[in-house]
């Protein structure tokens, strides 16, 4: 029965990490600014530079929530700056 519990952990966290793949494919350098991991149950843990744009910021976070393969997402913007955008 073991197994079993264990083959359902892998399939949740291969299906969101796919979910967190797409929607962070949609932004260009987004390696760059955001780092996450995902525990077993597809809960995504993010965290971004501090010098990300508060709206960009929401708008991953927006789809991410919104997307049914992925069990929630907790983020922050604590992250070392990355340059990405002028003062």
């Amino acid at each position: 029965m073991a197994w079993v519990a264990v083959a359902v952990a892998v399939d949740e966290l291969s299906v969101a990490e796919n979910a967190v793949s797409a929607v962070l494919w949609e932004y260009e350098d987004s390696f760059e600014f955001v780092h996450y991991s995902i525990n077993d149950s597809g809960f995504v843990d993010m965290t971004f530079a501090s010098d990300t744009p508060d709206d960009l910021y929401v708008e991953i976070i927006t789809k991410l929530n919104r997307h049914p393969d992925i069990d929630g997402v907790l983020a922050g913007k604590n992250g070392s700056a990355c340059g990405l955008w002028p003062n």
